[in-house]
């Protein structure tokens, strides 16, 4: 691991490509929330169980060629089929100019990062890059590319505030009182920016960002000339520290495997269906969670069993009427029903 970490990545071109549609993980969810509040969510789009230990994720502070500033963390444990691995700031105290991360969001982590620098310690303009070492012997040289968010190499200039969809148009960070601009700072964004209050902040700070259903595999080179982040990525709404979806992910893997192998899936019985706010489930064995995910893949119910049901009552609160994705997970993987509410 020390060797690896003082390697630089200009040659991040030259790593080994990996992968296809649905076979390997990928990151699903990018926070940024205020302070330390930072974490990182994987998905396993494959129907097997994946040891994390042959996956490495590392920040490249301000889109550098090197992770050498911005830190390294091996994964650590086993992630199961369709379904997630969430990487969060570690710190649990705090200085001056560095605050704990919240406690909340630390528990909904399976794995705690380590001191800084590490890759939860991004602020908006960092790059992360998802690795395997099919060798496991820890060399940079043998790491494939499995994803990537931002542009390594690419470099920030010191005002800059957030990856970007354009380069050539520039805008103004204006700030507002009573719906009226009362400054126009001197300073351009480059970068792709959204609305937050009376100020406009680039989507990759201070807001969590979450994968589109419809994408299957990581991005495996630089993107070029820009990250362009609306391409594959959703914001989630609410501003800074937003995290209830973490823990689960809608992915399109789940279902193109479901169709492949439809006469050996388990169902669900969903009664009814279509609801309006209760629903029953019931399944041929017990399962121990079940998450609810409306079309953004945003977390609507979740709720885990330790001892393990095969029926329960599902109470959602005023739901929007639309198709949501019904997550069950059982000794023997996932079971994933679609439900209409009405």
């Amino acid at each position: 691991m020390k060797r690896i970490l003082f390697l630089a990545v200009a040659a991040f071109s030259g790593l080994t490509l990996f992968a296809q549609d649905c076979s390997d993980l990928f990151i699903s969810e990018y926070i940024e929330g205020t302070g330390n509040n930072k974490g990182l969510e994987f998905y396993n789009p494959t129907a097997e169980i994946i040891n994390l230990n042959a996956y490495y994720v590392a920040r490249y502070s301000n889109g550098n060629n090197s992770f050498e500033s911005g830190g390294i963390t091996q994964l650590q444990g086993f992630i199961q089929p369709y379904s997630t691995h969430i990487l969060v700031n570690g710190q649990t105290t705090s200085t001056e100019t560095s605050p704990a991360c919240d406690p909340a969001l630390q528990e909904l982590a399976q794995q705690l990062d380590h001191d800084y620098p590490a890759p939860t310690y991004m602020n908006g303009n960092d790059a992360i890059a998802l690795f395997k070492d099919p060798v496991g012997q820890g060399n940079l040289a043998d790491f494939i590319v499995l994803d990537l968010f931002g542009i390594i190499g690419g470099g920030m200039q010191p005002d800059d505030e957030g990856w970007a969809s354009f380069t050539d148009t520039w805008v103004y960070k204006n700030i507002y009182e009573n719906n009226q601009i009362v400054d126009r700072d001197s300073v351009y964004i480059q970068y792709y920016i959204v609305p937050e209050g009376y100020y406009w902040l680039p989507w990759s700070a201070n807001h969590s960002l979450v994968r589109k259903h419809t994408v299957k595999e990581g991005v495996k080179t630089n993107p070029s000339p820009e990250f362009v982040i609306t391409q594959e990525w959703d914001t989630i709404p609410g501003g800074a520290n937003q995290w209830d979806s973490l823990g689960a992910h809608y992915c399109d893997c789940e279902f193109a495997t479901a169709v492949e192998n439809s006469g050996a899936m388990q169902k669900a019985d969903i009664y009814p269906n279509p609801v309006s706010n209760d629903f029953y489930i019931k399944t041929p064995e017990p399962f121990y969670e079940v998450v609810l995910l409306d079309a953004s893949a945003r977390v609507i119910f979740r709720k885990r069993y330790g001892a393990g049901k095969t029926e329960e009552m599902i109470r959602v609160h005023d739901p929007a009427p639309g198709i949501y994705v019904l997550k069950i997970l059982t000794g023997n993987g996932m079971i994933t029903e679609k439900v209409l509410m009405n």
